[in-house]
């Protein structure tokens, strides 16, 4: 997926339109796809899926990771499912463990792992990978990262991201717009955040779409400043000096936005989504990444050959999930 495409669908570019055609051809071939799956039945635990219905990032790994926080401070036991996107399990189910890279496991189960330090369980089975965790008997309940398009699951709590800054684009769904299902699915899903700041814009878009449920804001807030090879924290560095900062994520703009909004000045690099870093593609002086490119670039970054490791930083984010967001959850799932 090319950032030049990505552009257009949320800039709306008119001649877009002239894809809608193909769009319909999408969803017709969508709508058959799920017609000879599967049907998703009753979770042998309790499943809450957060996902998005658009292409291009939407910051659902420090959702699940607040929530995962969240959780543990109410004295329940969870553990997250990943597709594994980018690495090499295939149907798993394989529980992420201190051995695995990003190239086996996938960049964002390997994030979550770390970050949450609860078991996530890779595969693109999702369905068997919920059996496996109801089989050790551990657990209270399950989190899916993504899987909103999964039609072998069916949350008994769905959560969906929208991107604050680019809410649904054009409206139109793949290849016209950004869409992977049509907008109408905010109205079935449990609850809708935006993330970022909010727009009052794309609010009323969003609102237009969810038939009378409330839209709740989320605002991630870049945290702790990490040495890529250790992963030991260190101090921010002065504003008064620019900064390079690479990006491999859905949104990588929006990660540069952030450090300017700490004031600093940005020389930013974009990278396709889940792009896997080669030793050459990056300088051996200082830069900031995201947390979820500094797990695959910690070996390129250790030290080797009597090379001393690489100065690269990386940035984690936080948020916030009210209280009240989190009762309600419990009470949804009878927990």
């Amino acid at each position: 997926m090319t950032q030049k495409l990505l552009n257009a669908w949320y800039r709306g570019a008119w001649w877009l339109y002239l894809l809608w055609p193909f769009a319909s051809l999408y969803l017709w071939l969508k709508a058959w796809h799920l017609s000879r799956q599967i049907k998703a039945g009753i979770n042998p635990l309790p499943l809450v899926v957060i996902g998005n219905i658009t292409i291009g990032g939407t910051g659902k790994t420090p959702l699940v990771v607040a929530l995962v926080a969240a959780l543990k401070n109410k004295g329940l036991r969870c553990a997250i499912i990943s597709r594994g996107y980018g690495g090499k399990v295939g149907p798993g189910p394989h529980c992420v463990s201190t051995e695995d890279d990003a190239h086996t496991v996938g960049d964002e189960p390997l994030l979550l792992s770390q970050l949450t330090g609860v078991p996530v369980v890779v595969g693109w089975c999702r369905k068997s990978s919920i059996a496996w965790l109801a089989q050790q008997q551990q657990f209270d309940l399950v989190i899916s990262d993504d899987g909103l398009q999964h039609s072998a699951i069916k949350g008994d709590v769905e959560w969906c991201l929208i991107d604050g800054s680019r809410g649904i684009g054009n409206g139109l769904c793949i290849p016209a717009g950004p869409l992977r299902e049509p907008a109408i699915r905010l109205s079935q899903v449990d609850q809708v955040f935006t993330t970022g700041v909010p727009n009052g814009t794309i609010s009323k878009q969003l609102l237009q779409h969810m038939q009378g449920k409330a839209l709740c804001h989320l605002i991630p807030q870049l945290d702790q400043l990490k040495r890529v090879y250790d992963n030991l924290v260190v101090p921010w560095p002065d504003v008064q000096n620019p900064i390079y900062a690479i990006a491999a994520i859905g949104h990588p703009k929006r990660f540069f936005d952030d450090l300017r909004h700490r004031g600093y000045e940005v020389d930013g690099q974009e990278y396709a989504d889940h792009y896997q870093f080669k030793v050459h593609d990056l300088p051996n002086y200082k830069l900031i990444m995201t947390a979820k490119d500094a797990v695959k670039c910690k070996v390129l970054a250790q030290a080797n050959n009597n090379q001393p490791p690489m100065p690269w930083l990386y940035a984690t984010q936080s948020l916030t999930i009210a209280p009240a967001q989190i009762d309600a959850l419990l009470l949804q799932l009878g927990l």
